[in-house]
């Protein structure tokens, strides 16, 4: 008889347990909801432009530096080769 109700409480326990949990997750969720619901500041609003405006300009520079190193390389390989293919000239 003991351990029948020792297994009917803790099913009740965890029943409980789990519906506390439930109960929570649908709380925050529901909070979750109404911010997502509200309308940006307008100081917000000016933030995120601002910064995907930066975020903007440093990917361009950081393009634009690849794309130069690239062109520098280039060039140093060209005159390299063209170096190699000039005769060398002996003084004697």
């Amino acid at each position: 008889m003991k351990k029948v109700m020792l297994v009917i409480l803790l099913f009740a326990g965890i029943s409980f347990s789990s519906a506390q949990v439930e109960k929570q997750d649908d709380l925050q969720e529901n909070i979750l909801d109404k911010i997502e619901q509200e309308p940006q500041r307008p100081t917000q609003v000016r933030l995120e432009r601002a910064s995907k405006i930066e975020a903007q300009r440093i990917h361009a520079e950081k393009k634009a530096e690849k794309r130069a190193e690239k062109k520098a390389k280039r060039l140093a390989r060209k005159l390299a080769r063209e170096k190699a293919r000039q005769p060398s000239v002996r003084q004697e």
